[in-house]
């Protein structure tokens, strides 16, 4: 129970639920998946989807990146990225990655030469039934790479058919479209990557009572605050990003 969120229909893992705010989706509207879009051109990896096979009973997984920080906990199953290998503890979990960050032994290793990264891949490979993915070493460093990890967090939302939380540990949380409930009780921001309609009701200073138009990175939902339960709606994935947390 990697994520250790509280989340999904019928689980609830209250461990990690005040860590990240709770969410829990309540309904999910259909998806229109592109079949041009650039995830689809990324080969599916049978040696993730034979890990993940043994833990198909379970609805979240994390991944670790070269930036983790040691801070978060995270249990199996766990998919080091690259540089992340690093940070393995012995016989846990699955490393894939090119090497450009890492020079030990990789499960799977990836040909540096292609036009996705290493997360990209990892993504695009996980099963459907999770519907959680818990992220942790992917925020900082270069900014270039974290602009990245950010957009192919959006597409992996968008191509879910299950209403799909995403967490970049803490920090960041994105929520594939739908109409979720969450508990918030700090400042906080909503963006979105792309033009979505979007309500948000509940305790929050600023609320949307009426279905509005964002536009993709608009200030519109900068700086609100949330003082319990909030209701947000959206038609396209949305990131909720939490300034005062480090």
């Amino acid at each position: 129970m990697p994520c250790q969120t509280r989340l999904g229909l019928n689980r609830v893992d209250a461990a990690c639920s005040k860590r990240y705010n709770v969410s829990i989706p309540v309904h999910h509207g259909s998806i229109q998946i592109d079949t041009k879009n650039h995830a689809n051109r990324i080969p599916p990896s049978l040696t993730i989807t034979r890990y993940l096979h043994d833990y198909a009973t379970q609805k979240s997984v994390s991944l670790v990146g070269p930036l983790y920080d040691g801070k978060a906990s995270f249990h199996d199953p766990v998919i080091y990225i690259d540089g992340g290998a690093q940070f393995r503890r012995q016989g846990e979990g699955l490393a894939v990655g090119d090497g450009d960050s890492h020079d030990g032994v990789l499960d799977e290793k990836l040909n540096p030469i292609k036009d996705y990264s290493d997360l990209a891949y990892v993504l695009a490979s996980l099963p459907a039934y999770f519907n959680e993915v818990c992220l942790l070493g992917f925020l900082g460093g270069r900014r270039d790479h974290e602009w990245a990890n950010l957009g192919e967090a959006h597409a992996f939302l968008k191509q879910r058919h299950l209403a799909t939380q995403l967490h970049f540990g803490s920090r960041i949380s994105g929520f594939s479209s739908g109409r979720w409930r969450l508990e918030i009780d700090e400042s906080f921001s909503l963006l979105g990557l792309e033009t979505a309609n979007i309500k948000l009701i509940g305790e929050c200073r600023y609320q949307l009572k009426q279905k509005t138009r964002m536009e993709p990175l608009c200030s519109h939902g900068l700086s609100n605050v949330g003082h319990g339960g909030v209701t947000l709606q959206t038609d396209k994935p949305v990131f909720i990003v939490y300034p005062d947390r480090t």
